[in-house]
C-alpha cells in the first residue's frame, strides 16, 4: 500500500521517497513516526529521509509533534488542513483559464480546432472556479 501512495504521489510530480513518506504516514496505526522509523521502514538513507522530511514540512503536507520527556520528532500528516490545502490547489488549477485565454490572443487562426479545444478548457476552468466555492459550502453544511 505505501509503495501505491507513492506512484500515486509520484505521477503527480512528488519525489519518489516523499511521496512513500506520505504513505507510511498514512498506513501506519499510529499515524505517526520518528526520523528512525521511516529510515528503518522504509530502508532508505537517512539524509535522504531528511531532506524529503524538510520539503514536505515546507510544503505543509506534514508536521512534528515531541511528546513529554523525549526528544525525539514525531513526524504526521496535517490531516487538519487536508480542505484549505485542496481548495487552494483548486483555485490554483482554475488560473489556467487566465493564462490560457492568453494563449488564445497570440496563437492564430491555423488550427481552429485547437484553438476550440482551447476555449472549451478556459470555459471549463471558468466553470469549475465558480462552483469550488458553493461544494465546500455544501460540504460544510452537510457536516455541520
Amino acid at each position: 500500500m505505501i509503495e501505491r501512495i507513492g506512484v500515486f504521489h509520484e505521477q503527480r510530480g512528488m519525489q519518489p521517497l516523499m511521496g512513500r513518506i506520505v504513505g507510511l504516514l498514512l498506513v501506519l496505526d499510529e499515524a505517526e513516526a520518528t526520523f528512525d522509523e521511516i529510515v528503518d521502514y522504509l530502508n532508505v538513507s537517512k539524509s535522504a529521509v531528511s531532506n524529503a522530511l524538510n520539503i514536505l514540512q515546507l510544503q505543509n503536507h506534514i508536521a512534528y509533534k515531541t511528546k513529554h520527556g523525549e526528544r525525539k520528532r514525531y513526524f504526521y500528516i496535517t490531516m487538519d488542513r487536508w480542505e484549505e490545502a485542496l481548495e487552494k490547489e483548486l483555485c490554483d488549477i482554475s488560473e489556467i483559464s487566465t493564462f490560457m485565454k492568453d494563449v488564445l490572443k497570440v496563437r492564430g487562426d491555423v488550427k481552429p480546432e485547437f484553438n476550440h479545444h482551447i476555449q472549451n478548457l478556459c470555459s471549463f476552468m471558468e466553470f469549475l472556479k465558480n462552483k469550488i466555492p458553493t461544494l465546500f459550502n455544501e460540504f460544510k453544511k452537510s457536516k455541520a
